[in-house]
């Protein structure tokens, strides 16, 4: 289970795993601490939800004091349920206003540069190399799952930086939980697709219907290429059930906001 945590307003979880390294920031935020109204209260991120601007860069603010971290330092992605990987090198650490890359995870070994996932029930996944100082960030729905995005991610670690799969660690934040996630047949056979004989679901109640663990099936993908199962953990925590902690896209049908999940590494002192 993830440690819960609270600086001034804003709550947020924290792996145990990476807390031990000074080197290293992150957080997979609440939507607890900022000023949003209504079904986006309080901390939500987000733009296109139907919120107002004006609140959201308010929040932005409240994080960027709450974790003293320069705005300009977080990197957001146009998040498409895709597989792309970007690798963020010296030339491109800092992404120039307006400019969002469509893709679902990114790399770097660039200090101050706050990797962010938005979610609100998909799978916020952070890799972190602490030899190579390599980090990764993952946004996995049930699409990014069945692509098997977090495992190309760890691909990319080794190819690019040569991490080594056994010296990564990987904390798999709070997500929707097989309590509630239920799926139908096209969810089903695509995760079968590319999964094989091994799945991840539950038997529902209603026929033509399965409860899909996706924390579980992403921390598969992550022993498969090498990650030893004492570096990852999981949050334990479910977006659906726990509507006081987070938003939730299915539980409230799209009318909600998104948290932000970052990861960073420091300038060492």
């Amino acid at each position: 289970m993830f440690q819960i945590a609270r600086s001034g307003a804003v709550t947020f979880l924290q792996s145990r795993n990476f807390l031990g390294f000074k080197f290293l920031t992150h957080a997979f935020c609440t939507r607890l601490g900022g000023v949003s109204e209504g079904k986006f209260a309080s901390l939500n991120m987000a733009v296109n939800q139907g919120d107002e601007e004006e609140k959201i860069r308010e929040n932005w603010k409240i994080l960027s004091r709450t974790f003293n971290i320069q705005e300009k330092s977080f990197r957001i992605m146009n998040q498409v349920h895709g597989d792309d990987v970007l690798v963020i090198g010296e030339e491109g650490a800092m992404a120039s206003e307006g400019q969002v890359p469509a893709c679902d995870a990114c790399v770097t070994q660039c200090p101050e540069v706050a990797l962010c996932i938005k979610t609100a029930d998909c799978v916020p996944v952070f890799l972190l190399d602490p030899h190579r100082k390599v980090i990764g960030a993952v946004h996995a729905g049930w699409t990014g799952t069945a692509l098997k995005v977090a495992a190309k991610v760890v691909d990319v670690m080794v190819q690019e930086f040569q991490c080594r799969p056994e010296d990564i660690q990987a904390a798999v934040g709070p997500s929707i939980g097989p309590c509630c996630y239920e799926v139908d047949s096209r969810v089903y056979l695509a995760m079968c697709d590319h999964y094989g004989s091994e799945n991840f679901f539950r038997s529902s109640h209603r026929p033509g219907r399965w409860n899909l663990d996706l924390p579980r099936a992403n921390c598969s993908q992550l022993l498969e290429k090498g990650l030893v199962k004492e570096n990852i953990e999981l949050s334990g925590h479910c977006t659906f059930c726990l509507s006081d902690l987070f938003f939730s896209h299915r539980r409230d049908k799209g009318e909600t906001g998104r948290h932000v999940n970052f990861i960073m590494l420091k300038h060492e002192i």
